[in-house]
């Protein structure tokens, strides 16, 4: 059983595909998959695929593109969106000045706001963080320290598609987050990526295909979908130099705590 901790399976990518696409995900064994917002159609679209299929489940968030046009009305339906029972996290959230759509300024006042929000229901985040691996911590310093998740034994988050370093990720496993790993760990060139599998705590590690986005490399130019984590599981193995199976069970564990959820029990063949 595997779990998909972060992907986009509204994005128009998906469209009028996404019954087939959730079919070869349990097909592969993706047994969940949490579907991310990013903006105000995304948030919705997100609730809406998981009152479809029982495999998905929603967060909710503004990625830190969207910043300078959150608005207070913007946030206010955020934190109802997010304090409903079906939801399980804030996210995508963070801060991206690798592309600058938005000013420094404005990604960290919309993430600081997204974290209150986070704080006030109770819920973990999943965190966005490109060419601001750095920048982002006294941010997520202050967010753990104050959350109520990690002194009931929750990690506070995960730190999506990490793309870091592994001493930058072990700052981050040291607050209480979880390190998501994807299917770039394919990727010949991508030795960080395999250094940071092979180092970091089991226990802190968890998958993604970050769907419809960064596909293993025997589909470079295709468009991902969560059947492939199979691709991000068994190269973490590979790194690893552990079963297949060890990293399936801890991965999908490490996910099931940090989102509060389970996994349907595999079926007994008769």
């Amino acid at each position: 059983m595997l779990f998909d901790t972060h992907c986009h399976l509204q994005d128009e990518a998906f469209d009028r595909e996404f019954d087939a696409v959730a079919r070869r995900a349990e097909t592969a064994g993706v047994t969940r998959m949490l579907v991310c917002g990013y903006d105000r159609d995304s948030n919705g679209a997100a609730l809406r695929l998981a009152g479809q299929c029982p495999s998905v489940i929603p967060a909710v968030g503004y990625h830190p593109h969207e910043a300078d046009t959150v608005t207070g009305e913007m946030l206010e339906e955020l934190a109802a969106q997010a304090a409903l029972g079906e939801v399980v996290a804030v996210g995508e959230i963070g801060l991206d000045f690798y592309r600058g759509h938005s000013t420094e300024d404005g990604q960290r006042r919309i993430l600081d706001a997204q974290l209150e929000v986070a704080i006030a229901v109770d819920k973990p985040v999943s965190l966005h963080t490109r060419s601001a691996e750095d920048a982002i911590y006294p941010h997520l310093a202050s967010y753990a320290a104050r959350s109520r998740l990690g002194p009931s034994g929750r990690p506070v988050g995960v730190m999506h598609c990490f793309g870091g370093s592994p001493e930058q990720a072990l700052r981050y496993v040291e607050l209480g987050f979880l390190i998501s790993l994807t299917c770039t760990l394919t990727y010949p060139r991508n030795d960080e990526a395999r250094r940071m599998a092979r180092e970091l705590p089991l226990s802190s590690l968890v998958i993604e295909t970050d769907s419809p986005y960064l596909p293993p490399q025997a589909l470079r130019g295709r468009r991902n979908e969560p059947a492939n984590l199979a691709a991000a599981a068994a190269a973490l193995a590979a790194a690893r130099g552990i079963p297949l199976a060890e990293v399936a069970a801890a991965t999908t564990a490490n996910a099931c705590r940090v989102f509060a959820v389970t996994v349907p029990e595999p079926a007994v063949a008769r």
